[in-house]
């Protein structure tokens, strides 16, 4: 299997993951409420751990995909 076309479905896994937790984000934002400059860092943390833990698994979960069906 070539190496280009892993990274390539890797990298599709990973955009697919990212497009559909900024939906999910940017509607549950709705709240207009004031936060702390702590809790806004807080969150961005937390978002920015789930994002990337979340694009691997979904770059792996394409390359696995990709891998069983093309032997």
């Amino acid at each position: 299997m070539e190496s280009f076309a892993v990274t390539l479905i890797f990298i599709l896994g990973g955009l697919t993951f990212l497009v559909n937790w900024a939906f999910l984000i940017l509607r549950g934002t709705q709240i207009l409420q004031e936060e702390s400059l702590l809790a806004k860092c807080t969150k961005l943390l937390v978002y920015f751990l789930l994002s990337s833990l979340g694009v691997l698994a979904g770059g792996v979960l394409f390359v696995s995909v990709f891998m069983f069906a093309h032997g």
